[in-house]
């Protein structure tokens, strides 16, 4: 009796001690996936903090002449200059139908004085 009871201790021993590691395991990749997690954090703390470095490099050099501003304004200039044109043109095209009368009334006229004085 006492061989199956150490047997049966000793099974109880291994099984106990198999939990304990397959605990272990488990407490293991938790601990790992705390880890990587950590680290990914970690990483774009780093990263924020090159790029607000750079912002602040940015910041504190002088200021120059933007590019993208510099096309903006020329841009803003063309399209103050596409206004005026067609602030223009709008006013021929009003005026072109009265224009076109007169200059046919006075053709018409100097095609009846040349009809009449060939008659």
């Amino acid at each position: 009796m006492t061989a199956t009871r150490d047997g049966a201790y000793l099974a109880h021993i291994s099984d106990t001690l198999t939990g304990i590691a397959e605990q272990l395991d488990e407490q293991r990749e938790v601990q790992q996936n705390v880890l990587t997690a950590l680290n990914a954090l970690l990483e774009t703390n780093r990263a924020q903090s090159e790029m607000l470095a750079e912002i602040l490099g940015a910041a504190t050099q002088d200021a120059g002449p933007s590019p993208v501003a510099v096309a903006l304004e020329a841009l803003a200039t063309q399209v103050r200059q596409m206004d005026e044109n067609q602030t223009s043109l709008i006013a021929l095209v009003a005026d072109l139908p009265e224009a076109v009368g007169r200059q046919f009334e006075t053709s018409l006229k100097d095609w009846l004085t040349a009809t009449a004085t060939k008659h």
